[in-house]
């Protein structure tokens, strides 16, 4: 799988899923990305809007794993 480092700015507007978190009941969670501060990003899933803490979490998408700055 490749490896993308991303700046912060092009989060907005990905689809992402979860694919690892300290926080086992958010993995495998998919949506697309609709905001995203320092620390959090804004999830929009087919449950609803999920705010998930980056710092915790390994975000992908249809390239690979994204690595958030």
């Amino acid at each position: 799988m490749n490896l993308e480092t991303i700046s912060e700015y092009d989060l907005i507007g990905q689809e992402i899923t979860i694919t690892q978190s300290k926080n086992k009941e958010i993995v495998g969670l998919k949506g697309k990305v609709i905001m995203e501060t320092k620390n959090m990003i804004t999830v929009n899933t087919d449950d609803g809007k999920k705010n998930i803490p980056k710092d915790i979490c390994q975000f992908s998408n249809n390239k690979g794993i994204l690595e958030t700055d």
